[in-house]
């Protein structure tokens, strides 16, 4: 009986070694196409008041990737973010721009890209100031990175937090000044007596941020937006205004100084225009006026000019004509077109192609409705249709099916898994003939030990009737002697326990074969 369960066992483990083997190859498959999400540094060790950036980073760890979303929290209380860059981003569209709260802790972005990439690539650059002193975690509470596959499969693992060190700021000590030996003569009273306890330096170029106006490099339509900072601790008066000047210097404008200092200036269309100006800023100290900040501030609201599209005819009957148009905006310029031929799907076009013409073909005779928007690099737009007359006698040709053959399927994917489902499928046939095979057996023990108990019982039965008579016989004499009773007593106990033990034998094997 112990030989069958044995059997049993070996039978059930070689399928569970089957299937855990399947199992542990798609994991390790999967795992080893997982990305991964990062900072860069991830670690550093900083002053309180200082600024140092890391960059988000992605690993897609071979796996061809085209679109990121992560939000990412830190301890406001020891560090907070001064602004957010997309310079050398892989993306280069956002379905959410990338914003931060320095109340809530957090850093929040998502974006994509036309051209899917599988290298290690940064994807927003953030620039830190350390406030406090103390171990400060920056982590990812959440993420998605979605592969190309056409079916935007999230493919992200894990991601590795960041911790920075704060140390305290360093104070500097004034230098001991040996007093000279005063003059006899009587000494005028200095004007101010609290210029002798001024040391330090002035105060350093204010480093800012804006949700609305990430990139200074960068056009926006917008006119309204929010521009904050930390103050330094030292920072008793402040001065900023909009110039249209790149060296302006906001404390000579006595209407831009403001005392008591704020952390924050708001740009809305009252103060500002289409074209480059500038956010000055400086700070003050008990030293003085410090270097100043000039953030560029490129804004266009106006869509380019009306324009109109040139159709010109081909040379000869059966040729296509091209199409020129040239949209001139004064403020940002054109980025590009949108090209729409009839009912067909927009494509862009580049100013230089549009200067050089489109060649419309593959166009059957008709009338068609060409339309193409201008877009300026501000994401303000102008709209341009015209009809135009085609007549090359082009026909569309007759797309034959493709005919496919088995070998087209023999691809080396195909073949594995072809070769695991065959691996199963007689893995399963395996069992389930081992399965029939000990039923067989275990039924065939069973009637066996039905016959073994009846016949157990028949000569139990008949022995203890004979067994019973000699002992009747011996006990009807008169007197029997003391070995005489002991060997009756014994008989009739070895008889009880030998059918005992017999059958509990016989009970044990059928509890086994249930």
């Amino acid at each position: 009986m112990q030989q069958l369960h044995t059997q049993i066992l070996q039978s059930k483990m070689r399928g569970l070694f089957v299937l855990l083997s399947v199992l542990f190859f798609l994991c390790v498959t999967s795992i080893a196409e997982a990305a991964t999400l990062q900072l860069n540094p991830s670690t550093g060790s900083y002053s309180a008041g200082q600024t140092f950036t890391a960059a988000v980073r992605v690993q897609p760890a071979g796996k061809n990737i085209n679109a990121v979303e992560a939000t990412l929290k830190y301890d406001p209380a020891l560090i907070t973010v001064v602004s957010i860059g997309k310079e050398g981003s892989a993306f280069s569209l956002w379905t959410v721009e990338p914003t931060f709260s320095n109340s809530a802790g957090t850093i929040t972005f998502g974006g994509g890209s036309p051209s899917p990439f599988s290298a290690a690539s940064n994807l927003i650059s953030v620039t830190f100031r350390a406030v406090k002193e103390g171990s400060a975690a920056v982590s990812f509470s959440s993420a998605s990175v979605l592969a190309a596959d056409g079916l935007g499969t999230d493919v992200y693992q894990t991601s590795g937090p960041a911790t920075f060190t704060v140390a305290a700021a360093s104070t500097p000590t004034p230098t001991p000044v040996t007093p000279k030996p005063a003059p006899t003569t009587e000494t005028p009273k200095p004007e101010n007596s609290e210029e002798a306890l001024i040391f330090g330096d002035p105060p350093r170029a204010p480093e800012i941020g804006s949700p609305a106006f990430l990139d200074p490099e960068i056009w926006y339509s917008n006119t309204e937006g929010l521009f904050t900072w930390t103050l330094p601790y030292d920072v008793n008066v402040l001065a900023a205004e909009i110039s249209t000047s790149s060296e302006n210097v906001p404390s000579e404008n006595e209407d831009a100084v403001i005392d008591p200092p704020v952390s924050e200036f708001r740009i809305t269309k009252d103060i500002i225009t289409d074209g480059v100006q500038y956010l000055s800023i400086q700070f003050k100290n008990q030293v003085g006026w410090g270097a100043t900040l000039n953030r560029k501030l490129q804004i266009d609201t106006t869509p380019p000019e009306i324009f109109t599209l040139k159709v010109q005819t081909g040379t000869t009957p059966s040729s296509f004509p091209v199409l020129t148009f040239a949209a001139n905006d004064v403020t940002s310029g054109v980025d590009f077109y949108e090209l729409t031929i009839a009912d067909k799907e927009p494509f862009r076009v580049t100013p230089d192609e549009a200067k050089l013409g489109y060649l419309l073909r593959d166009l059957e005779d008709g009338t068609y409705t060409i339309k193409v928007v201008a877009f300026d690099k501000a994401g303000n737009k102008r709209e341009s249709t015209a009809p135009v007359l085609i007549t090359a006698g082009w026909i569309k040709p007759v797309e034959a099916a493709e005919e496919t053959s088995v070998w087209d399927y023999l691809t080396p994917t195909n073949l594995f898994i072809f070769f695991l489902i065959v691996v199963v499928i007689l893995q399963l046939i395996y069992i389930w003939y081992e399965r029939k095979q000990i039923k067989m057996k275990e039924e065939k023990l069973r009637r066996e030990t039905r016959e073994v108990q009846d016949q157990m019982e028949k000569i139990f039965s008949a022995l203890r009737d004979e067994i019973y008579d000699q002992v009747n016989m011996i006990t009807k004499r008169k007197r029997l002697s003391k070995s005489e009773k002991e060997a009756v007593e014994g008989l009739n106990q070895a008889l009880e326990v030998s059918e005992t033990l017999i059958e509990k034998e016989i009970n044990d094997v059928k509890a086994i074969l249930k």
